[in-house]
């Protein structure tokens, strides 16, 4: 039985219980309890796709998702996880001076035996009133992250946001960060920086030590009359080359993203997890409170754009580096009249973006010239009607999405050679698919259909219907010794359910 991680927990809770005043259900926020049935695909058995349908049964992961699901959170949706968030306020010995601190710990549990355990954004904040307590969003405020400043990022979406703790390759594992920021009524701006050490080669020997590496981050922004205009941007350095000729040379990365919109009647909103967690027990903060109804009508248009650009290694000309851009955009509509709400969602990006953090196709290498990189982008439209005296929201939404890839003669994976001219599709980081010989990319089509009933403020049934025609999944098959790799296609046809129980809080 594994106790590591139920060891770990137990020092946690006793050193919050040392240092803070005795713990309460109340210091676990972000709370998400999903109990599940799905079917991630009823047209395949075991093991005859690459992405297992393991059929139907209790438990939900990011298979039983959509490309347009989920697009401001880094989660599926399914997961059971709760933060620990041991929060202090108080006022400093100094006028208009106030302190704060908040300890967040995430317990993700995976299985009955394991739970990941990380820091998400413990931080201290010193906060100057420049109001003379006049107004609580006039003021100059210290942020400083003493582990984690992933929650500290560049970028507006967080399906196209940027500059977390993953910007820099091969960290060491914690990336610790700082902002200073100015808040007035209709504006504000930043400045911050984050810092981390990778193991880098010094010079062009073999020896390798640990190096501090940095990142300098700024930006901000005016919201006037419902207008709302923001920039941001960011310098990295990011360790250096490995391979010969270029061993020893620094790696930088950085970029800027804007984002421009018109909101009336409703926030254009950010991200919960660019949110910084506190539990103050004088300011009522629910996470997951429901969408409340009026007659009037309120909307949202906004659209962002990001242009980012690093050093990698040119495969090309030996010892030599180039400068590689990377591109992404998008467009959110939101609009509620009375009891109806319409999403509308479209997104671009790169395949240079997409692989940013890895970094690239091949890591640190430039694609070659003899590559055809194609990018990412899909559109999807949503609607949904709340039936108030039921507490129900039926909905359904609509997708297509073109993946980006890859493509290029004679591909070469870690010595398997994939032979003629080869097509990658390239759907996130950790997924890729070669398809048959000569084949390209086709579209991806997706329908949802989903109704939501609210039992209570915490608690939630949800049912989902989902249809995807997807021509780009294949399957690999080697001869006996394992030899000669090629890949078939599957069924295009997907066709999955899921059904949950959820409670948050």
């Amino acid at each position: 039985m594994e106790r590591k991680p139920l060891a770990l927990t137990a020092a946690i809770l006793l050193l919050g219980t040392m240092l803070a005043a005795p713990a309460s259900a109340g210091d676990f926020i972000d709370t998400r309890l999903s109990f599940v049935f799905s079917e991630n695909n009823f047209f395949a058995e075991p093991g005859e796709t690459q992405i297992n349908s393991p059929g139907f049964g209790i438990g939900a992961d990011r298979s039983n998702t959509l490309f347009f699901d989920n697009y401001d959170t880094r989660f599926s949706g399914f997961e059971t996880m709760s933060h620990l968030v041991l929060y202090s306020k108080m006022p400093s010995f100094f006028k208009n001076l106030t302190t704060e601190a908040s300890l967040v710990v995430r317990f993700l549990i995976i299985d009955e035996q394991t739970t990941a355990i990380k820091d998400d954004g413990s931080y201290i904040r010193l906060t100057y009133d420049l109001s003379d307590g006049q107004r609580d969003d006039t003021n100059i405020q210290l942020v400083m992250f003493p582990i984690s400043g992933d929650r500290f990022r560049l970028g507006y979406s967080y399906k196209i946001s940027w500059g977390g703790s993953d910007v820099f390759p091969l960290n060491y594992g914690m990336v610790p960060a700082a902002k200073l920021q100015l808040n007035l009524p209709w504006a504000y701006a930043f400045l911050g920086m984050k810092s981390t050490q990778i193991r880098e080669n010094l010079g062009d020997t073999e020896q390798t030590e640990m190096v501090t590496n940095y990142g300098l981050l700024g930006g901000g922004g005016v919201d006037i009359a419902g207008f709302r205009a923001e920039f941001n941007g960011g310098y990295f350095t990011r360790g250096t080359f490995q391979p010969e000729g270029l061993r020893g040379s620094d790696i930088y990365g950085g970029g800027y993203s804007v984002q421009i919109g018109y909101h009336s009647g409703m926030d254009i909103g950010t991200s919960i997890d660019f949110k910084l967690y506190e539990n103050d027990p004088q300011m009522e903060y629910k996470f997951f409170k429901p969408e409340s109804y009026d007659d009037g009508l309120s909307y949202v248009v906004k659209a962002e754009f990001s242009h980012l650009m690093h050093t990698l290694g040119d495969p090309d000309k030996y010892a030599t580096s180039v400068l590689q851009s990377a591109y992404a955009a998008d467009l959110n509509v939101a609009l509620k009249w009375k009891f109806m709400r319409v999403h509308f969602d479209a997104m671009y990006r790169t395949l240079a973006f997409l692989l940013f953090n890895v970094p690239s196709f091949t890591p640190f290498q430039d694609f070659p010239a003899a590559a055809n990189v194609k990018p990412e982008y899909f559109a999807a439209l949503g609607v949904d009607y709340h039936i108030e005296s039921l507490h129900m929201t039926p909905g359904i939404k609509f997708g297509v999405q073109q993946p980006a890839t890859y493509s290029i003669e004679n591909l070469d994976v870690g010595g398997a050679m994939f032979s003629g001219n080869r097509t990658v599709v390239v759907r996130d980081v950790g997924s890729r698919d070669i398809l048959p010989v000569n084949e390209e990319a086709k579209l991806i089509w997706s329908v949802k259909a989903n109704i939501k009933w609210d039992i209570s403020e915490a608690f939630a049934v949800v049912a989902e219907v989902y249809y995807t025609w997807d021509d780009n999944q294949i399957v690999y098959i080697s001869d006996f010794d394992g030899l000669n790799v090629y890949s078939q296609f599957t069924d295009a046809n997907i066709l999955g359910m899921n059904l949950a129980a959820q409670a948050r809080f």
